[in-house]
């Protein structure tokens, strides 16, 4: 178990051959939201009191890139004498971990633009707008044909080749259909729209990240559950909402990823409700043939027609086992100030399997 002792921070500013600049001990705030769709993941850092030099350094084209990671460093557990060089066995969850440690990269991508300020006479400052993956998703285009007899791994192989100049390379791969086609095809257009494509066949959605392109599939989790309690990071109850799943706010832990699943206690999920204005407006209601109003799951529309109540309007389902996936992530950090956490929206894992470690190493 991880150790939320210590903040970790490093930030490293970097140019497309990978040398750069670290602003690690500076005061800085950050905002990063990843989602569960294709769109790149951004971050809005604010980097302030920096030198003349370095801000101009970073506004001018020799720096493309950004890095950023954050976690806690832990407390070490005290040792006897007699146990200095010895060797210790470790258990899976304490590999990658070094006595507590809990830190690594929360955003990996391209500068796209810069912009100065001043909070006041003496406190300046330099926000960064990045994008991970952003030119790849933008600019990548493709002009090609495969013969008859491809197939979607084919296809794959093809626009993988086209995001190489980009930086992208392959992450989690889903299982593809093994449909050969008896006709060759002609691909000419936007990468984006064939990833999508792709992954709509594959019943899957796609995003850059970290530098790799990960396809994955609805039912398939990227990661094994993460417990989250009051000794693991969880912050408050997590909130059941109408529609959309169950808000979790815990302390910025890198190792839980978008499809990733976390481990919740049952007990501790605030489940919502609906409003007594909602139950008695008649939109909850119907009433019987003795005239007493009853739960209904119908609504009456503008004709006075009974028609199902829209999904939205419903609960969010909750896991009886506690486990649930991510699918939005949302990083809010001060490193001078008390904001240090992550915000996810998650979902009832249901059916997603658990990832084999064949599924975590499968590249392409």
């Amino acid at each position: 178990m991880s150790q939320n002792w210590m903040r970790h921070f490093e930030l490293q500013i970097l140019d497309d051959n990978g040398a750069g600049i670290s602003l690690s001990e500076f005061k800085v705030t950050f905002d990063i939201e990843r989602n569960d769709n294709r769109w790149p993941a951004t971050a809005l850092i604010k980097i302030y009191n920096l030198s003349k030099n370095t801000q101009s350094r970073i506004q001018g084209k020799e720096f493309s890139r950004i890095i950023l990671i954050a976690g806690y460093d832990g407390i070490a557990p005290d040792m006897k004498a007699s146990d200095v060089g010895v060797a210790r066995e470790l258990t899976p969850e304490e590999v990658g971990k070094i006595d507590g440690q809990n830190f690594g990269v929360i955003f990996s991508g391209q500068i796209r633009f810069t912009v100065t300020g001043k909070d006041n006479g003496t406190d300046s400052w330099l926000t960064i707008q990045a994008c991970d993956g952003e030119d790849a998703f933008h600019n990548t285009f493709i002009n090609a044909t495969l013969s008859k007899g491809y197939t979607q791994r084919d296809v794959y192989n093809l626009l993988m080749a086209q995001l190489k100049p980009y930086g992208i390379a392959s992450g989690v791969v889903p299982v593809f259909p093994t449909t050969v086609y008896p006709r060759g095809a002609t691909f000419y257009g936007y990468v984006r729209d064939y990833l999508t494509d792709l992954a709509d066949l594959c019943e899957a959605t796609w995003q850059f990240s970290y530098g790799k392109l990960d396809i994955i599939q609805n039912k398939v989790a990227k990661h094994q559950a993460v417990v989250l309690n009051a000794n693991t990071g969880l912050v408050g109850m997590p909130q059941q909402t109408i529609g959309a799943g169950v808000n979790v706010k815990c302390l910025i832990n890198s190792n839980i990823q978008l499809h990733g699943l976390i481990q919740l206690d049952q007990a501790s999920v605030y489940r919502t409700q609906l409003s007594n204005q909602d139950i008695f407006s008649g939109r909850f209601t119907e009433k019987d043939v003795n005239g007493n109003l009853v739960a209904t799951s119908k609504i009456r529309d503008a004709n006075g027609q009974l028609v199902d109540l829209p999904a939205t309007q419903q609960p969010a389902s909750v896991a009886t086992d506690g486990t649930y996936i991510v699918r939005y992530i949302n990083y809010t950090g001060d490193t001078r100030g008390q904001a240090w956490y992550m915000e996810l929206v998650c979902e009832a894992a249901g059916a997603a399997d658990l990832p084999t470690n064949s599924f975590l190493l499968k590249q392409d």
